[in-house]
């Protein structure tokens, strides 16, 4: 296909700028809404062409040098908005995640979305520690070259590119010497082969898919990988298995999800600073898309609208894709007298996980290994006695409008959604609000810079009074949901 001029449109999920020409749908990577572009198409799905620029045209303010070359058009990914700059990186997600709930949630889950987050949806940055949104990745995955080098794969190929930097991660990865002095990890690099590299509360800890191995690739008897999560401890997790990578992402959704599962009556009542330091000011999604509108949102927006914990605590709470415990040991905590706490989770190393990571808490707690689905969900209903707390965390997948529709009929109190896919979760909102749900509290961050990924929390409560025979009433909607999936 021969490359092609395009004026592009507004930002689309999975990091694209929509384009439109001679009858046409591309989807283009390394773009900004406005800029007239020539592009090359590398890929064609159904009536839809995937391309990259070229060549910029006429560029968008919001345009800059990109921050790491390798990551841009040609590249290996991983960096998908490295040519954005910072503050039009969150509007641009902000105004993705408002598409997705609007077009794949409804004109009902948007508005409450709208609603919940006070006329705008906005996304919250993180402090990174560096001022341009590098250093923050804990965690970091990469190949090894026929060289031995560390390397990562081209976008949409096979092709390896070796890389002498990676300044995503944090300077104990990207300053280790896995880049200045990779003929010493020449028995850990092995041709072929793949790491994980993880900036531990230990240090550089480097996983080869059988050991781990210190900053001087000597092997440790560790078999785990300790985590600092401040204000909630320590954690241990697989050194193979899920965190979260933004060095602030653990504690923030952890304090997010806490104060949505404590706060008092008023749920959509007053704002919260202290539990927003470490983030940026909110950014609106309105308003002209200039550097100086930018600016004025972000002084506007000294507030942030966060959730204020509050002094509620349960008598059941199911955490469902709960990992390796991140949520579930404060989570503990709120329990009354004699309550319990359910968790589920489809990866044995992840519960044995949060085995460790909550031994000693106090309390019932019933930790599970198992598929997250309709079927689980009716047998815990069979068992509690109270309308639970729910708090769920799913795969970038989402959980699928059969498990949605499945936890709906459970009743439960309040749903407490951490979501790191916009296009799932506005799916499956849209099951819970057929089922009689509304969304009270609805804030995206960007704990991903420089890529398109950004995370949602939410909350769900339920709408008084529900009944069974609601969502029997409306099993033709849901029913039509699921099909649509």
């Amino acid at each position: 296909m021969n490359e092609v001029s395009l004026q592009l449109l507004r930002p689309v999920h999975g990091g694209y700028c929509l384009a439109h020409e001679d009858g046409q749908t591309y989807m283009v990577r390394f773009g900004l809404p406005g800029e007239q572009v020539t592009a090359v198409p590398v890929a064609k799905k159904g009536k839809v062409i995937f391309a990259e620029v070229s060549e910029v045209l006429q560029a968008s303010p919001h345009r800059q040098p990109p921050v790491w070359s390798l990551g841009g058009s040609g590249g290996v990914g991983g960096a998908d908005l490295c040519h954005v700059k910072l503050p039009f990186q969150r509007i641009w997600k902000a105004q993705v995640l408002t598409d997705c709930l609007r077009r794949l949630g409804g004109e009902e889950v948007y508005a409450q979305a709208l609603d919940a987050s006070g006329g705008d949806l906005s996304c919250q940055g993180a402090s990174s520690g560096s001022e341009d949104g590098l250093e923050y990745r804990l965690r970091a995955d990469f190949e090894v070259s026929t060289a031995g080098r560390v390397a990562m794969t081209k976008f949409r190929g096979e092709e390896l590119v070796e890389i002498g930097s990676f300044p995503l991660a944090d300077p104990v990865i990207s300053g280790s010497p896995l880049f200045s002095d990779p003929d010493s990890w020449n028995q850990v690099l092995k041709p072929g082969g793949r790491i994980r590299a993880w900036a531990s509360a230990n240090g550089l800890r480097v996983w080869n898919g059988r050991a781990l191995f210190d900053e001087s690739a000597h092997p440790v008897a560790e078999k785990n990988v300790r985590l600092t999560v401040a204000g909630f401890g320590d954690y241990l997790v697989a050194p193979s298995g899920f965190w979260q990578a933004h060095r602030q992402a653990a504690r923030i959704l952890g304090e997010q999800v806490m104060a949505a599962a404590t706060s008092d009556c008023e749920l959509d009542s007053g704002v919260s600073t202290a539990q927003g330091e470490g983030l940026s000011n909110a950014i609106n999604v309105e308003g002209d898309g200039s550097s100086e509108a930018s600016e004025r949102s972000e002084a506007d927006a000294s507030c942030d609208r966060l959730l204020i914990p509050g002094n509620r605590r349960w008598n059941e709470i199911l955490e469902l894709y709960s990992g390796a415990g991140l949520f579930s040991r404060p989570l503990a905590k709120i329990l009354d007298r004699g309550g319990r706490l359910t968790t589920l989770e489809g990866s044995k190393p992840a519960v044995k996980m949060a085995r460790k990571n909550l031994s000693g808490v106090p309390g019932r707690l019933q930790i599970r290994a198992g598929r997250v689905d309709a079927r689980e969900l009716a047998d815990y209903g069979g068992k509690m006695k109270t309308p639970p707390l729910v708090v769920m965390d799913p795969p970038r997948s989402g959980a699928g409008q059969k498990v949605m529709a499945a936890l709906a009929r459970l009743e439960p109190e309040r749903i407490i959604y951490v979501a790191c896919d916009p296009a799932a979760l506005s799916r499956d909102l849209k099951v819970a609000v057929l089922a009689g749900y509304q969304i009270r509290y609805l804030q995206a961050f960007d704990l991903f810079p420089h890529t398109h990924h950004v995370e949602t929390v939410c909350l769900m409560s339920k709408v008084n009074p529900i009944k069974a025979e609601l969502i029997t009433a409306r099993e033709d909607e849901l029913r039509a949901v699921i099909d649509d999936n």
